[in-house]
């Protein structure tokens, strides 16, 4: 099957689990997507990038940087994880702008952290995303602008289209717009499948535009979105109508 030239078609979270790196290794089989993103933090890490160096059918990787969930890579400052010393994505996802020195100091840390480890097992990065999109929250974007120009990668935009909350709508707008004046944007759209199959972006071959996959075998074998198990079904049926 054969992505419209200007689609990247990205799934999320290799690496996770073995059922969510098999998902994605089929998807790729298959068609349905060109792009993906490694958790390197996760206990799917080691076999995920087995797959990349065994299989060369998955191409266009990036680091999907994971603050959300698991341990981190880096001696973490204890705030904000569990008693586990998972990450709480309930104490990551509440940090606005009131972070401090310490604290940017700490997350900036694990970012790179996260990235080097896929660099380490020789994996050819090319962009970066986060779990959850934390790398669009106001104390985060910066840290994640700084390390993809570190490393000389691309980035994920924030969602490019309007919610129904104007103020999230242009908070948004001028982060994309920083990516974009530094050259680190990875596309000029970020779209769910849903708002592009929806949206006038499916029509402008102009545009490159990103929309985001979670694939996933689940407990039946079938292969589905874990978020959304119609997801993955209406892009399936939109790339067999091309």
């Amino acid at each position: 099957m054969q992505l419209p030239g200007n689609i990247i078609a990205n799934a999320d979270d290799l690496g996770y689990d073995e059922f969510v790196n098999k998902g994605i290794l089929q998807c790729f089989e298959r068609g349905y997507i060109n792009s993906t993103s490694l958790m390197t933090n996760m206990d799917g890490f080691d076999e995920a990038v087995e797959l990349i160096h065994s299989s060369r059918i998955i191409g266009n990787v990036g680091v999907h940087v994971n603050l959300a969930e698991g341990k981190p890579l880096t001696d973490f400052k204890e705030d904000f994880l569990d008693p586990a010393g998972n990450f709480d994505v309930g104490k990551t996802n509440k940090v606005l702008i009131n972070l401090s020195d310490v604290g940017k100091s700490a997350f900036a840390k694990e970012i790179n952290a996260q990235i080097e480890r896929a660099l380490s097992r020789k994996v050819n990065i090319i962009h970066i995303d986060s779990h959850l999109h934390l790398h669009t929250l106001p104390a985060f974007y910066k840290l994640f602008l700084a390390a993809a120009k570190q490393h000389k990668l691309k980035i994920r935009l924030a969602q490019t289209y309007n919610e129904g909350s104007y103020v999230k709508f242009y908070y948004r707008k001028y982060i994309n717009n920083l990516f974009r004046k530094n050259n680190c944007n990875y596309s000029n759209r970020f779209e769910t499948v849903e708002r592009f199959l929806e949206y006038k972006s499916r029509a402008d071959k102009n545009l490159k535009v990103e929309v985001m996959l979670h694939p996933w075998i689940s407990g039946s074998g079938l292969l589905e979105d874990h978020y959304d198990k119609d997801t993955l079904t209406r892009w399936i049926t939109f790339l067999k109508n091309q």
